[in-house]
């Protein structure tokens, strides 16, 4: 029987996946006033100042918290606890300072960013609050890196909901203000964009003060483990390495985390550009339509499937720090059982949601955003694989990266990237394809790096996935769930109770449907049940109904 400890990173990954959702479903409830107050347009300046966000975020926030939780984890295994203490010093250093480029970077280098490399000269404003955003997530990734490399995840999982809540009420507050700021410029000066520029500038706005108070937060919770870290430094008596020697081990380490996310990271960015270059080559095309097309796509599409792709993203994080420590310990044999683990609990959760996204993708699009057309559909009804996609794909990077074969996830990046350009490219430009080609390209990035990844994993390993019970029988499950939800949506709109109350019951049902099923076919035994929080309740309640 699977132990407890052995299931930890689960229990840990499950906690950060569950505030994960917490957090999308809050950032998709704020971005439904959002997208009302800005509109399609609005919302594609908002996206664009994201693209070279991003990119600045992946060198001053995920790479170097990453290495730091690896760190910890692999010198806490070891009772290394000077280590410890100045792996965190050394990183703290480290993203202070790459963080204060980066910010600068975004903001003082808006104009020439917006205009010059992106094209967009509108997202300018919604660039400026982003640039004191990179220096205070710098600080807050170190410390939420070491907290996740300790073994717990709990400071992250209440700064997170902390940030988003904040965002999410600034955001709305300033986007208003300044889309009506800017509606009474546009008419002074008879221009018909600076409404939306404006209040794309406003959602920025709440990143920065969510950011900021999320950070205050894990101070105030910092200060209190400190007690604890300095007693069990003045116990290790172990010589610690240099901070020079420390520094050299951090960007080693961070720097092929660094690179795998910016090529990781990067495809919306290089998309967004190659996108709007290719868009205006067609007659009848003008900026704004091509705006709006992108706000879809990013504001919409992706905005949803990324709420249960969250799932697997909350299980990395909780993946690299575990491996490491494994691997410190010289456990390999245990790696490939743990890997296995992981990615069928990734798609226990991933392929229902595509299924349910999928099947339900004209209520839930209605009911978010209004209005809406069949593009806005579209793009959820066929694009769903994605969410399995990108789950497999973020699962098998961590593992690569907690067994410190980083080299490879940076390979698979690369090798994605060059095939999603050229996929992209003869999508739109010589098929004709529009947002519909990006949406390709999209789920094609995703399928190499799973490729390129699996191949890498079975090499160093040994692994070879078991694929009945962690796809089929999910997969099996979930249309029988698909079928289930639409004939229950459809029974209950026939009863007039609207879209809103049927879209959420057939979603309450059709989850029943699918444990029900998932459980005849033995789809899941009572150890994985009880590894996430709460399993044990739920392990005796299905035992009283004869299911488990």
């Amino acid at each position: 029987m699977t132990s407890r400890k052995n299931n930890g990173f689960i229990i840990q990954g499950s906690i950060l996946a569950i505030t994960s959702i917490v957090v999308r479903i809050i950032g998709l409830i704020y971005r439904i006033p959002l997208q009302n107050i800005i509109g399609d347009e609005g919302m594609g300046y908002y996206s664009y100042a994201y693209e070279p966000y991003s990119v600045m975020l992946m060198l001053s926030y995920h790479g170097i918290p990453a290495a730091v939780s690896k760190l910890v984890s692999a010198n806490k295994s070891l009772g290394r606890f000077r280590n410890v203490e100045r792996v965190f010093k050394m990183a703290l250093a480290i993203a202070l300072s790459i963080g204060c480029i980066t910010g600068s970077v975004m903001f003082f280098g808006s104009t020439y960013l917006a205009s010059e490399i992106i094209g967009v000269p509108m997202c300018r404003w919604a660039m400026l609050a982003l640039g004191p955003t990179l220096v205070v997530l710098s600080v807050m990734g170190v410390i939420r890196g070491f907290f996740q490399g300790v073994g717990t995840m709990i400071p992250t999982s209440f700064s997170q909901v902390i940030e988003q809540i904040v965002n999410a009420i600034v955001s709305i507050v300033s986007a208003l203000y300044l889309f009506q700021y800017g509606a009474m410029y546009d008419s002074v000066i008879g221009t018909d964009s600076y409404a939306e520029g404006y209040g794309a500038a406003g959602g920025t706005i709440g990143t920065f003060l969510g950011a900021f108070a999320a950070l205050i937060f894990l101070i105030f919770i910092f200060k209190a483990y400190s007690k604890y870290l300095k007693k069990m430094v003045r116990r290790d008596r172990e010589a610690a390495d240099s901070y020079g020697t420390v520094a050299k081990i951090i960007t080693f380490t961070a720097v092929p985390l660094i690179l795998n996310s910016l090529l990781f990271n990067s495809n919306t960015t290089i998309e967004s550009i190659v996108f709007n270059k290719l868009m205006l080559t067609k007659t009848g095309n003008t900026m704004d339509s091509i705006s709006a097309l992108w706000g879809v796509f990013t504001g919409k599409f992706k905005v949803l499937v990324t709420v249960p792709i969250s799932v697997s993203t909350a299980l990395a994080v909780s993946i690299i720090p575990n491996f490491a420590g494994e691997m410190a310990l010289g456990n390999k044999k245990v790696l490939a059982g743990k890997l296995q683990r992981a990615i069928r609990f990734g798609m226990i959760v991933a392929i229902p949601s595509a299924v349910g996204l999928s099947v339900l993708a004209e209520p839930i699009i209605s009911m978010l955003f209004s209005p809406y057309g069949a593009v806005d559909v579209n793009l959820l009804r066929y694009g769903t694989i994605a969410v399995v996609l990108y789950s497999i794909s973020t699962i098998t990077n961590a593992a690569l990266q907690g067994i410190g074969k980083e080299r490879f996830t940076v390979t698979s990046a690369a090798v994605a990237l060059v095939i999603h350009i050229a996929v992209l490219a003869l999508m739109v430009g010589v098929f004709d394809m529009s947002i519909y080609g990006v949406l390709i390209a999209y789920i094609c990035f995703a399928l190499i790096v799973c490729v390129v990844n699996n191949f890498a994993i079975a090499r160093i390993l040994s692994y070879r996935q078991e694929y009945f019970k962690t796809f089929l029988i999910p997969f099996v499950s979930a249309i029988v769930m698909g079928f289930a939800v639409f004939g229950i949506y459809k029974g209950f709109m026939a009863l007039s109770l609207g879209k809103i109350l049927s879209c959420g019951l057939s979603i309450l049902l059709g989850a029943i449907v699918y444990l029900v099923v998932l459980l005849v076919l033995k789809g899941v035994d009572e150890d994985e049940l009880a590894a996430i929080p709460k399993g044990r309740i739920l392990v005796r309640i299905l035992k009283k109904i004869h299911l488990l």
